[in-house]
Formats: structure tokens, sequence, C-alpha cells
């Protein structure tokens, strides 16, 4: 139980990744808040949570608001006195050649997976700061370091993740760690709307990855993006 104790946002937490996430947390030990805007998704993925033997929080937030974002992050300092690690998570992509992309598709993907993203961030931060110590985990992707056709708003958007990441690294440095995180395809319900082919990874690997940089003496340094690109062997 190596975060036992601590408190860890997840955003888009009620599903895929977000969810996988949300258990590797909690089996080490964490206290875990579910952020997304799916109630049922949500309280779900928080009674999995439980059944490891943790506390859970389900939190209704669309990252995309402001007021949302502050007012879910006032509610978990209230409720757990404490945020340790801040999981960025939460994205949207739609396949269309850009020039085919209409602005409220390209709003809602920038709006989601950058502006959540620095909301998140800038109001979960002090928290950590004022604690010394703690890890921001973005999860961007493998689209954003190398660009592919019909998701162009999406790779734009995912390396933007990876140019956050480095530069809040050395706006703060010091214990606060901050990571990027770049899958390969991932076996979920938004990779399988948008291709036809077969992911090579299942959340569960994403999370480990996740997990890994989260626990204590963790070396990397911070500000660095880790591609996944194989699945981890499991022991059974």
């Amino acid at each position: 139980m190596r975060l036992k104790g601590q408190t860890a946002i997840v955003t888009g937490g009620g599903k895929g990744i977000g969810r996988a996430i949300c258990l590797a947390l909690a089996r080490e030990g964490a206290n875990i808040v579910v952020a997304a805007r799916t109630e049922r998704d949500i309280r779900e993925t928080a009674r999995m949570v439980e059944k490891e033997g943790t506390q859970a929080f389900a939190v209704s937030t669309d990252i995309r608001i402001e007021e949302d974002v502050k007012n879910m992050i006032s509610d978990v300092a209230n409720t757990f006195g404490r945020i340790d690690i801040l999981v960025n998570n939460a994205g949207v992509a739609h396949r269309k050649y850009m020039v085919d992309t209409s602005r409220e598709e390209y709003e809602n993907i920038m709006d989601t997976n950058v502006k959540g993203m620095f909301f998140c961030t800038k109001y979960a931060l002090p928290y950590l700061l004022k604690r010394g110590e703690g890890r921001i985990v973005n999860i961007s992707s493998g689209a954003g370091k190398h660009g592919i056709p019909r998701l162009s708003i999406y790779c734009a958007s995912k390396f933007a993740v990876i140019g956050f990441t480095e530069s809040i690294a050395y706006e703060i440095g010091g214990g606060v760690q901050v990571y990027a995180v770049c899958p390969a395809s991932v076996d979920t319900g938004m990779y399988r709307s948008l291709h036809t082919d077969e992911p090579v990874l299942k959340p569960e690997d994403v999370a480990g990855k996740v997990l890994e940089l989260c626990l204590p003496g963790t070396t990397l340094p911070s500000g660095s993006s880790v591609d996944v690109y194989r699945p981890a062997v499991r022991v059974v």
C-alpha cells in the first residue's frame, strides 16, 4: 500500500483508461476522486474503488467549465484535506479531415483536452505545492508526437499536452513531479469509434505506467514524456 492515505484526482475516471487508473491507484491505498460528466459512470467506478478498500468520491464535473473545476477541487480539499496526485486523463476526439471539421468539434476537442487540463492543474497545483510534493500526470498520446491524417485537431491537442507538461515542470521544480504519458492505441470505446484496426494496449497497460510514475522513489526527471507501446507483462 505504497500510496496509503494519499488523495488522487482522476479526470475522465468514469470508464476506459480513467477507470483503470482509478483502480490501479486504489490498489496501492490511495483515496480516489472520480471526476467526469456522466453520473452513472463515475458512481460505478467509485463502487469498484471502494471494493479495493479505499475511499471513493464521485464528482460530476465538466472540466471545460472553470467554475465546475473550482468547485470540484474545493470539495476534494474539504473532504480529504489534501491533494497528492492529479491525473489529467479526460479526452475526446473526432476523426475528420481538417477542412470538414466544424468549429464546434474543434472547440470540443481543445476545450476538453487542453483547457480542461489547464483548469484542473491551475486549481489543484496550489494544494500540491503547499505539501511540497506530489504528482501531476497528463495523458497525451502517440498522436502527441506524430501527426495522423484525419486527426489533426486531436493531434494538436495532444502535442499541447506535452508542451504544457514540460513548461509546468520547469516552472514549479522541486518536489511536485509532472509527467506526460503517451500511449499507443488503447482498447477503449473512443478508439474503437475512430479506428477499425486492433488496438495494441489495454487500459490497464496505461494505468500501470501512471501508477509507476506516482509511486514514491520515481527517479524519472520531471517534465518527461513516457511512451507506452507494448502491453505490460501480466503475472498470473
